[in-house]
């Protein structure tokens, strides 16, 4: 997503600007539904302008030659996409995740396996125990790891929602899930949990949701 291109197009849409000054076509055609979205604009008669390069997007010869680059920038970026991609799916495949290390692990670079966090590490690992007994809920769990010093990345208590998500997470005994495809990967990493206790979580996670659902 693009918040502040389309929040931009919504206000020249609106009339709050007569027109728009673009560094260059790339950068008003990483796809060609935004390069669409721009040219509806300028048939209305909104201005645009590139500072990199000069056309005349009134003219037939302009607006053809800006439509000609404006295809080749969105399959650069299509391309560099897809080369992104492929870079990833390379990590996973090799066992590493090439994302920012989860809470209770730490980052060590490119090409590196995470390593448990000596502080925070064994706290996620008691949450998975303590879960596991069916004596906590996720609200009660998060206040008594939040008492011993588990914290978020950034310094603040992990909330309900980010708990489950971590209470969900095969990573946590070895495992690398892609969230989108639902892909699991051996990872390198070394696990906190083994798969039994994560087993036992979800069944208690499971059991505690239903029970939510007849309230």
């Amino acid at each position: 997503g693009r918040p502040v291109f389309l929040e931009m197009l919504k206000k020249l849409r609106m009339g709050k600007a007569e027109g728009v000054i673009i560094h260059k076509i790339d950068r008003s055609a990483r796809n060609l539904k935004d390069w669409a979205d721009l040219g509806s604009l300028i048939d209305k008669g909104i201005e645009v302008h590139f500072a990199s390069e000069s056309l005349d997007l009134n003219s037939r010869g302009g607006r053809l030659s800006a439509d000609i680059q404006a295809v080749v920038a969105s399959d650069y970026i299509r391309n560099l996409r897809e080369e992104s991609k492929k870079g990833i799916y390379g990590r996973l495949k090799q066992g590493f995740y090439p994302f920012p290390a989860p809470v209770g692990y730490l980052d060590n670079g490119k090409a590196k396996p995470k390593t448990i966090d000596p502080i925070a590490g064994p706290l996620v690992k008691e949450g998975f125990e303590l879960y596991a007994t069916g004596r906590y809920g996720l609200i009660s769990l998060s206040d008594l790891l939040y008492a011993r010093g588990l914290r978020s990345k950034r310094g603040n208590k992990i909330g309900r929602n980010a708990l489950s998500s971590i209470l969900q997470s095969p990573f946590y005994m070895g495992m690398i899930r892609i969230k989108k495809t639902g892909e699991l990967f051996p990872g390198v990493h070394e696990p906190l949990v083994n798969r039994r206790l994560l087993d036992q979580v979800q069944v208690v996670l499971k059991g505690k949701n239903h029970k939510k659902q007849h309230v």
